[in-house]
């Protein structure tokens, strides 16, 4: 059996899920990339691409992570019959603003208030959300007084939401339909080029992605978010079923929790190392590793049907 993936967010931790327990492992890559992919031995196979969408047509189990919309589009995905660990049309749901309300009204998991523009106070300040999974890329915080101009070259759809001055966490879940569980596997942070605000006056800054590292978090808000995880698997089962395997919830936390959006697959913030898996398997484990295990349990079991679609 071969793993299957795109070389770009998540994979170095899918493939080395993946040898660990005992599957190949294939790459697609862009040709500007493959000179590091090519060096990892835990590749075994590296396809060179131009256009991405020669992974619809493999024969093994393709692991989709957050670059999979953006190189294949969802309707291609949707209609491949290649096999996709997870339910390929939960990838969707992170996509849309409405699609995204939809979900976390259904599960009852609160949000972030969002506002319109004619409803801004001068003096306070707003954070402006790009829709769609973009690593952070276009957001931006400003007062209300800014709001009006500095929206005037934003072509893609936005929202605008109070800034909440508090903690900003994003929790790594993965749901088995094996073992008929929820494992909480980590918590992360993320870290943006805005953070350099710490460091220097306030200036207008990108809060693109460049990294994540782990949070042990304080253990009596593990139980509250344990429990928005199981709400959100029972919606989701609800609104698109089947639920299977990974997923992540992104907070606003200022003593209370304030949901901004969540990810429909393997998160970036899995990639640091956390240690909540030990508490399920006896051992530290990388979320493409426990993809990986759930694959191997349902092969075991003959039960493959069951994590792909």
């Amino acid at each position: 059996m071969i793993i299957s993936t795109i070389a770009s967010h998540s994979s170095l931790q899918i493939i080395l899920g993946a040898k660990r327990e005992g599957f190949k492992t294939r790459l697609y890559a862009s040709p500007k990339r493959e000179k590091f992919y090519a060096s990892l031995p835990a590749v075994d196979e590296l396809i060179v691409a131009d256009d991405m969408k020669e992974i619809l047509s493999d024969e093994g189990i393709i692991i989709p992570h957050g670059s999979f919309v953006a190189y294949l589009g969802l309707d291609a995905i949707e209609k491949s019959e290649a096999r996709f660990f997870g339910n390929k049309r939960f990838l969707k749901w992170e996509t849309k603003f409405e699609l995204v309300d939809k979900a976390l009204e259904k599960a009852g998991i609160p949000q972030v208030e969002s506002v319109d523009l004619s409803e801004v106070r001068d003096d306070e300040l707003y954070f402006v959300r790009i829709e769609g999974p973009k690593g952070g890329s276009g957001h931006f915080i400003a007062y209300g007084g800014e709001l009006e101009e500095k929206l005037k070259p934003i072509e893609e759809k936005y929202r605008i939401e109070r800034f909440i001055d508090g903690v900003y966490i994003y929790v790594h879940f993965f749901y088995s339909p094996i073992l008929n569980r929820l494992e909480l596997l980590g918590v992360d942070e993320r870290l943006v080029i805005a953070d350099s605000n710490k460091r220097r006056p306030f200036k207008a800054l990108p809060y693109t992605i460049v990294g994540n590292k782990a949070v042990a978090l304080r253990e009596s808000l593990l139980p509250r978010l344990y429990d928005y995880g199981l709400a959100f698997v029972e919606a989701m089962r609800k609104l698109e079923p089947p639920f299977i395997g990974p997923f992540a919830l992104h907070f606003a936390y200022d003593g209370d929790f304030h949901c901004i959006g969540f990810a429909s697959r393997i998160d970036g913030g899995s990639n640091a190392k956390h240690w909540y898996s030990a508490l399920y398997w006896g051992e530290e484990m990388l979320m493409g590793e426990r993809i990986a295990r759930e694959i191997k349990l349902a092969l075991q079991e003959e039960r493959l049907e069951e994590v792909v679609t």
